[in-house]
């Protein structure tokens, strides 16, 4: 297979997966895949892969300007901004962005602005109640994918639950840039999985490290962390029991808290 599963939420649990577990009804399953491995991870899941296009992004905070600056060459960009003078200054720094004075909490606007025939909805207002409700709206109108900002720790968990399909979290993504400093290991990067307890690690590993003196199988990894892909050079690919690690990989990890200091050790 060209893709594995690596984290599973299951009443409010995480859960780091092993050959032998199965999943269950209402299971959330964070996998790593390749490219080529996509469309039978779709078929097995059960969703249908499509391709993004036509985007609205709700809320002209740096946040907003700036996705609807990234994205804004190669898809069709609407952003919406209920703040009159906002909008005039964002429309004049977005010359591929259309960008409309608006309350975006107005279900009519919403409608008016075509919010059915996108294939996906930002929301990023700084307001973690307007975002996920307005997410919610956009759901119920045959959005495909919604992403929400959600400063609001309480909400993220409900987010998840209503269909949210991805949340934004300063706190939990300034959390990680602090953490990769606080270990003594060489993080090259650590990011928290929103919505579980683990933490996605990519490490570069060193000659020597222990991790490369036997396949995956054999090195005795911790059972509450798993690695997930290898990068090597151009080529990344998944790891496997049998993969063999070699000085200078990158590897990606995922891990349960308790282990997370006790990995670094493997490939360092």
């Amino acid at each position: 297979f060209e893709y594995r599963a690596v984290a599973i939420t299951r009443h409010g649990r995480t859960l780091v997966p092993k050959g032998d577990d199965r999943f269950e009804v209402d299971d959330m399953v964070y996998v790593i895949s390749s490219k080529t491995g996509l469309k039978e991870l779709y078929k097995y899941s059960g969703k249908k892969q499509f391709e993004v296009r036509n985007i609205m992004i709700l809320g002209g905070s740096r946040i907003g300007w700036k996705t609807a600056d990234s994205l804004g060459n190669q898809h069709y960009v609407k952003l919406i901004e209920i703040d009159r003078q906002k909008s005039y200054m964002l429309s004049n720094k977005l010359n591929n962005t259309l960008v409309i004075n608006g309350d975006g909490t107005d279900l009519s606007l919403l409608r008016q602005e075509g919010l059915n025939k996108m294939d996906a909805f930002i929301a990023v207002t700084g307001n973690s109640e307007t975002n996920i409700l307005s997410c919610l709206l956009a759901k119920q109108m045959g959005v495909k994918r919604t992403i929400a900002e959600v400063e609001n720790m309480d909400y993220i968990q409900l987010a998840e639950n209503i269909g949210v399909n991805t949340i934004i979290n300063k706190k939990l993504i300034t959390a990680s840039r602090i953490f990769r400093f606080t270990m003594s290991e060489e993080v090259s990067s650590i990011k928290c999985l929103t919505g579980t307890e683990a933490e996605v690690m990519e490490y570069v590993v060193k000659p020597d490290a222990p991790a490369t003196e036997g396949t995956l199988a054999e090195i005795e990894f911790p059972k509450e962390a798993i690695i997930g892909g290898v990068i090597r050079g151009k080529n990344a690919f998944i790891a496997r029991g049998d993969t063999q690690i070699k000085p200078y990989d990158r590897v990606i990890v995922f891990a349960l808290p308790g282990v997370i200091h006790t990995i670094g050790k493997f490939f360092n």
